[in-house]
């Protein structure tokens, strides 16, 4: 009797067998989970700082979210060509 939910061992294993994890030489995971909201955060920071108001600040940088996500969907494209 399946519930329809996979386990850890065969979301791994979809992980792994997924081709779109190794465009950009593999780091396009590291591009997407670590290196996007550190670019966001530092952005953040900077926009704070010339500003000085935190919630202006954090609507500035929730706008610049498309832009960086589609510019890291681009490069996967120009990859993916190659």
């Amino acid at each position: 009797m399946s519930t329809g939910k996979k386990g850890f061992p065969e979301l791994l294993d979809d992980a792994i067998d997924n081709p779109a994890f190794e465009l950009l030489g593999g780091y396009h995971l590291f591009l997407r989970r670590l290196l996007i909201p550190v670019v966001l955060a530092i952005l953040f920071l900077f926009i704070n700082d010339l500003i000085g108001n935190l919630i202006i600040s954090a609507f500035i940088t929730g706008l610049f979210l498309g832009p960086i996500m589609n510019f890291e969907r681009y490069l996967a494209v120009i990859k993916q060509r190659k």
